[in-house]
């Protein structure tokens, strides 16, 4: 089965990342008129605790598997993987939840954490066809996947009110899709490829050495969402639920942009991963650039928008109780605009497997986002989580911008 161009992929890409974001966004923007500052608070946390969990636990495979031009390995090999890591990333939330939070808490953790089990397999499909540069079937499933959860968790909190029976609803909704549209039509593009099989396979010996190999790619994913937790989990313990909640819709926005660049990057990965395997230098640098000043447009144009517009935007978008927010909205998108670059320099650098040089990065940052934070938040609040998001993403900016640098600079230099 053919791949799509590149501009077609993108397009793909965009749309679907662009409806699933919308609707996630529906959820919160609903929550904050019918639920309150503290519900969104308690919303913000469950997907806060949980995420990390399983982002370290799908060990970045995706990407990894879309930029294997070379089929190191099988697709069933990152299968069975991904299969056997799942139920105890699931255990983990739920002791998590139950042992450091309150009951309702708890529950709300461990729904997101379900949740997190469908979106992880529905990955892993991904994954394969973001190899194939079938991206049309990916965009696909997210807007099904996005429209089910803004109908569903939306409906059932509208008539109950209750987040964990909203919740729950979104997660049936999410297993549907998976079961009736990722499934099969993933099982139709792996039958196209020879050699290639929809059964996990558990190699003892290819599940190993695609661990090693993934693991730091996963710390490094796992690093990447405790930059979005480790604030949050901050700010909730020493300021509440609501003070969390405000921050949290507002640092929603900051999606916006990142839809296009996660865009941008997933369409770029695989013709970055052919340039890396062909070595060709000249063509690796035209895609970052091009990646940069996108980037780097999308950014300010976002924090344009929040100086000029913002505190009409948040009164519209959410309650006139966020527009008294506007200068902290500016920080957060600052911190946006930088780090939208710092991700687009992620897919280069992951194409040229710096796996560990990001793992250094990505790591460092969360030992100066905790500095930040001890010193900024217990007298800034909000502001000082805003504060923290943008010294974490200039560092991992300007590390990664390193990386790809130095990983051109041996391209260049190997026989």
């Amino acid at each position: 089965m053919a791949g799509l161009s590149l501009r077609r992929n993108f397009a793909w890409t965009l749309v679907g990342n662009v409806v699933y974001a919308a609707c996630l966004w529906g959820q919160l923007a609903l929550l904050t008129k019918l639920g309150g500052a503290d519900v969104v608070g308690r919303f913000s946390l469950g997907s806060a605790i949980a995420s990390p969990v399983f982002m370290f636990a799908q060990l970045s495979l995706r990407p990894v598997l879309a930029s294997d031009a070379r089929g190191e390995f099988a697709f069933q090999d990152y299968l069975g993987l991904r299969v056997a890591l799942l139920p105890a990333a699931m255990l983990l939330v739920v002791v998590v939840g139950w042992a450091a939070y309150s009951p309702a808490q708890a529950l709300v953790i461990a729904l997101f954490g379900l949740a997190r089990v469908v979106e992880s397999m529905a990955d892993i499909y991904f994954g394969f066809q973001q190899k194939q540069e079938r991206m049309d079937l990916a965009a696909v499933s997210l807007v099904l996947r996005g429209l089910a959860a803004l109908a569903l968790f939306g409906g059932v909190f509208k008539a109950t009110g209750s987040l964990s029976l909203s919740l729950g609803a979104m997660v049936v909704g999410w297993v549907l899709v998976l079961l009736a549209y990722d499934l099969p039509y993933t099982a139709r593009l792996v039958r196209a490829c020879a050699g290639q099989s929809l059964r996990p396979r558990f190699d003892r010996d290819a599940m190993r050495r695609l661990f090693v190999m993934a693991l730091p790619m996963g710390t490094v994913f796992l690093a990447i969402q405790l930059r979005t937790t480790l604030p949050r989990t901050m700010l909730e313990r020493g300021h509440g639920e609501a003070e969390l909640g405000i921050f949290s819709a507002l640092s929603y926005l900051v999606i916006a942009g990142s839809t296009v660049t996660q865009a941008l990057s997933q369409s770029a990965l695989a013709g970055l991963g052919r340039d890396v395997a062909d070595r060709n230098v000249a063509g690796l640098r035209r895609r970052i650039r091009q990646l940069v000043l996108l980037g780097s447009g999308i950014g300010v144009a976002g924090v344009a928008v929040s100086l000029v517009a913002g505190g009409p935007l948040l009164s519209l978008i959410y309650t006139p109780e966020y527009a008294a927010h506007v200068p902290l909205l500016v920080l957060i998108m600052a911190g946006g605009a930088v780090l939208y670059v710092g991700s687009l320099l992620g897919a280069p650098a992951t194409a040229m497997r710096a796996f560990a040089s990001q793992l250094w990065v990505h790591g460092t940052q969360l030992v100066v986002m905790l500095g930040a934070g001890l010193v900024l938040l217990p007298r800034l609040g909000t502001m000082g989580a805003a504060w923290m998001m943008l010294i974490g993403s200039v560092w991992v900016t300007a590390g990664t911008w390193w990386i790809v640098q130095r990983g051109l600079k041996r391209l260049e230099a190997a026989p």
